[in-house]
C-alpha cells in the first residue's frame, strides 16, 4: 500500500473521497506522523549501524533519528563479538556508585541517553578495544517521508506493508476529532481508542505487530533491593530470619 493508496483509503473511511472536507496536505502531514506512531508503539523496523567508540571515552554520539535502541554488540580487540547488556543509569548509580570513575576496559553494558543522542558504555573501552566499527546497535529510526506517491510507509519493508491499515486508521480517527461533535468523536473513538484494554482499530493493528515482531527493549524495568536484617550474609534453609535460603 503506497502512500496514494492510503489517502484514497482514508477518503473512503472519512466519507470525504475527493478530500473536500480534509485536503490531501493535511492527510499526508497526519500520514507521516502515524507511522512514526506505529514505529515507535511496536519497535518493528530496525536497522542496524556501526560506531567507532574513542579510548577512555564513555560515551558515543549516535544518530538524531533514533527512537530506541533494542541490541547492542561490541567487538573486542580479538574480533570477537560480545553482546552488551542494557542497563538504565539509575541501575548503574544504584548498583555501581561508582561507575562513572571506573577503569577502562572492555564494555559489557550500555545505556541508551537519549535526550543527548549518546549511547553510554561501562566500563569505558580501552585503547585496546577502540576499534573502528567496535559497537553495533539495532536501532528504531523514525520512518522516512513518503515523498512521492508510490512511496511505500514503514521503510517499504515488505513484512510490513500487511499492517499499513494502522496508518489509515489513525489519520481517520484524528481526523473525526476535527469536528468535535458526539457524533464525530464516537466515530473517531471506534477508529482509534488510545485505550489498549478497550482497543480502537488502530490498537487492534498495534496488537497484530507486536505479536509478529520483536518489541521488546533491551533495557528492562526491575524492582531493586538490597538484603537486610538477617538476610545478609545468610545461607542454608529458608527460615523466618533467612526466607531467601
Amino acid at each position: 500500500m503506497d502512500r496514494q493508496s492510503l489517502e484514497t483509503e482514508i477518503g473512503y473511511l472519512l466519507g470525504d473521497p475527493q478530500h473536500s472536507r480534509w485536503s490531501v496536505t493535511k492527510l499526508r502531514e497526519r500520514i507521516e506522523y502515524a507511522q512514526q506512531q506505529v514505529q515507535a508503539l511496536t519497535n518493528a523496523i530496525k536497522q542496524v549501524n556501526t560506531y567507532t567508540p574513542v579510548a577512555d571515552t564513555k560515551e558515543v554520539t549516535v544518530g538524531s533519528d533514533i527512537v530506541d535502541i533494542t541490541r547492542a554488540t561490541f567487538t573486542d580487540s580479538s574480533g570477537e563479538i560480545r553482546p552488551l547488556t542494557g542497563k538504565s543509569r539509575i541501575d548503574w548509580d544504584f548498583y555501581h556508585p561508582n561507575w562513572e570513575n571506573e577503569d577502562s576496559g572492555l564494555p559489557t553494558e550500555f545505556s541508551y541517553d537519549a535526550s543527548n543522542r549518546q549511547v553510554i558504555l561501562r566500563p569505558k573501552p580501552s585503547s585496546d578495544h577502540a576499534n573502528a566499527d567496535a559497537l553495533k546497535l539495532w536501532e528504531v529510526n523514525i520512518p522516512t517521508v513518503l515523498s512521492g506517491s508510490t512511496s511505500e510507509p514503514f521503510e517499504a519493508n515488505q513484512a510490513m506493508q500487511n499492517y499499513a491499515m494502522s496508518i489509515v486508521h489513525w489519520v481517520v480517527a484524528q481526523c473525526f476529532q476535527d469536528d468535535g461533535t458526539p457524533e464525530a468523536l464516537s466515530k473517531s473513538r471506534f477508529h482509534r481508542s488510545n485505550n489498549v484494554d478497550d482497543p480502537g482499530e488502530f490498537e487492534k493493528w498495534i496488537k497484530l505487530i507486536n505479536s509478529k515482531f520483536n518489541a521488546v527493549t533491551e533495557i528492562p524495568a526491575r524492582v531493586k533491593w538490597y538484603p537486610q536484617g538477617g538476610r545478609v550474609g545468610g545461607i542454608g534453609r529458608p527460615s523466618k530470619t533467612n526466607p531467601l535460603g
